[in-house]
């Protein structure tokens, strides 16, 4: 029987709230980026990125064709139980300072609401996926048997955005700790990660023979009618189909992107990843995986860590969204180790200065404590995007510019 812990609660209701405001203004004003990219659809055949765009048109037909209402509704349902979801995984590990501190990162949950532009994105079905996934592997019940679901439904997840296959490490990794754990047949282990590795390369090199045309522009835009986003068939996701991969969607080329941002671009942008990731880096200083499973230690951790940054490379160099790209390591490694500490596979070390900060900000200053995690999740502002002229900014300062500019 777990004690209820009515802050994440909260949290969670909050985040919920904040989050259908923000579906729903990008809904409501047809925005050309977040809610374009939801209405990619198969209305000129098979296309990368189509499959929940199409879900909303068929499902819009209950509603006299209002592709908006139907639109909202669905992403409102899959974002409610994303949340719904995170608070089941998170709600049974005993919280303290540096947990609060991944919960509130930047890079975690407030990215959809915090940073601008951005809005509920795609990659919120892969995480809805990959939580329920780690319960599966978590769970008393798991089996190598039921484990194929996953390994088949991934590829099936590429449907939705092909930039989740460079996250296929994390996959992987969680598999491999429960195998070796309780000692499973390898040799299923292998049948089903091969099948997992080729059934992505295919669905990958299918999706790129079906990357989109102009005809597929033209004719989702007309299917969507008045409900259609803003500047549809010129700019934004839908648009970005008629273009090469290396051609930006104002028709210039970005190959290369990154090597024309200026040092105070990348600078402030290492300022930001490094700031966002201050918890993930502390809470490695802190732990130690139980001695009695001799599979898993830090530096075991850290090297598949490396690798699958290592494996997210082409995503950066295909893509400016690199704030984004950073995001969803982020949460995959949360969730990780959410994932761990369900399995009582970590302890944190018994050091005087980590308990006495526990104790005194959990215990003593709690709301003071709560007023430093909002200001760290919305102090600096980082552009999701990486390209020249983007820049590290001071929220609080931006926000009173604005404010100045009206009076």
């Amino acid at each position: 029987m777990y004690k209820k812990n009515y802050f994440l609660i909260t949290f969670f209701i909050l985040l919920s709230i904040f989050s259908l405001l923000r579906l729903y203004d990008n809904t409501i004003n047809l925005d050309s980026w977040q809610y374009g990219e939801w209405l990619i659809n198969y209305q000129y055949g098979f296309v990368r990125r189509g499959v929940i765009g199409e879900i909303i048109y068929l499902f819009s037909k209950l509603f006299n064709n209002n592709i908006q209402l139907s639109l909202f509704i669905i992403i409102s349902a899959i974002s409610l139980f994303y949340y719904f979801l995170s608070y089941q995984f998170i709600k049974d590990t005993k919280l303290n300072f540096i947990f609060y501190m991944i919960i509130f990162s930047p890079l975690f949950y407030l990215f959809f609401v915090v940073i601008s532009k951005v809005g509920i994105k795609k990659e919120i079905i892969f995480y809805i996926f990959y939580l329920l996934y780690l319960f599966h592997l978590s769970s008393k019940n798991f089996s190598m048997k039921r484990n194929w679901k996953y390994m088949i439904s991934f590829p099936i997840l590429l449907l939705n955005h092909e930039g989740t296959f460079f996250y296929l490490p994390y996959m992987i990794f969680p598999l491999l700790c429960i195998v070796k754990i309780q000692k499973k047949e390898f040799n299923k282990l292998a049948i089903q990660l091969i099948a997992l590795i080729l059934l992505s390369v295919l669905f990958m090199i299918v999706l790129y023979f079906y990357k989109g045309s102009t005809e597929h522009v033209n004719t989702i835009c007309a299917s969507l009618g008045k409900y259609a986003p803003a500047k549809c068939d010129w700019w934004g996701p839908i648009n970005a189909l008629s273009h090469d991969i290396h051609i930006a969607v104002d028709g210039e080329t970005n190959l290369f992107f990154y090597i024309f941002s200026g040092y105070k671009s990348y600078l402030g942008l290492l300022f930001y990843i490094l700031y966002s990731y201050l918890p993930l880096l502390i809470f490695y200083k802190f732990i130690y995986f139980k001695k009695e499973n001799n599979f898993l230690s830090v530096n075991l951790f850290l090297i598949y860590l490396f690798t699958a940054f290592i494996f997210s490379f082409p995503l950066f160099h295909l893509a400016e969204d690199w704030s984004r790209w950073f995001s969803i390591h982020f949460h995959l490694l949360a969730f990780l180790i959410f994932f761990f500490d369900r399995l009582q596979l970590i302890n944190f070390k018994n050091i005087e200065i980590f308990n006495k900060i526990n104790f005194y900000l959990l215990n003593k200053k709690m709301k003071f404590f709560i007023i430093l995690l909002l200001l760290y999740s919305t102090t600096f502002h980082h552009p999701h995007f990486f390209i020249k002229g983007a820049k590290l900014e001071f929220t609080y300062y931006k926000i009173f510019k604005k404010i100045n500019t009206h009076f």
